[in-house]
């Protein structure tokens, strides 16, 4: 009779137990779907065009962004990655820039913003990369070659030739303006 009421206590004991794993289980996958639907009410929010009369292609995660750099009176389209620090440098845009020549290899200027960044180390910087050194300092490299300092990557342009040859050495105005 003891074995009974022992094999009844422990029975007894792992339905209270299964009860509440099945408690805590229902609770963690309600706090995921409303973590997802908050997720979405926001992709949504930010799909609509806003304040600024941005486009949909601009705030959509998905999506990349087309821009025209304008040099010497030449027009070269780039992509950008849709990304905050991407959505956050076209909201100076157009912007008329002169860039600074740094170690034959890159244009650069230091912007009056700063930006949020999503920095990392690339191996090999390629001719035509578009990146942000440090919070403030868009640079465009025309050359290619490897790597030691972080960037956030912003994108590349499209015609990396030709636009290589408009560069020139020493400082040079670059026009930056959303494509149409």
């Amino acid at each position: 009779m003891k074995t009974q009421k022992m094999i009844a206590v422990i029975i007894f004991i792992i339905i209270v137990i299964l009860v509440v794993m099945l408690i805590a289980f229902r609770n963690i996958l309600n706090k995921k779907l409303q973590n997802n639907e908050n997720q979405n009410s926001d992709n949504i929010q930010s799909s609509e065009i806003n304040n600024n009369g941005e486009s949909e292609i601009m705030n959509n995660q998905s999506e990349e962004i087309k821009i025209n750099l304008i040099v010497n009176n030449r027009t070269f389209s780039a992509t950008l990655n849709n990304n905050e620090t991407v959505r956050q440098l076209v909201q100076m845009f157009p912007m008329t820039l002169n860039m600074s020549d740094l170690h034959a290899n890159e244009k650069y200027n230091y912007l009056n913003s700063s930006f949020t960044t999503n920095s990392n180390k690339p191996n090999r910087i390629n001719a035509g990369d578009i990146k942000l050194y440090g919070n403030n300092c868009l640079v465009v490299f025309y050359e290619s070659f490897s790597n030691s300092y972080s960037y956030t990557d912003l994108g590349k342009v499209d015609n990396v030739n030709d636009f290589i040859t408009q560069l020139g050495s020493g400082s040079i105005d670059i026009r930056f303006e959303l494509a149409n």
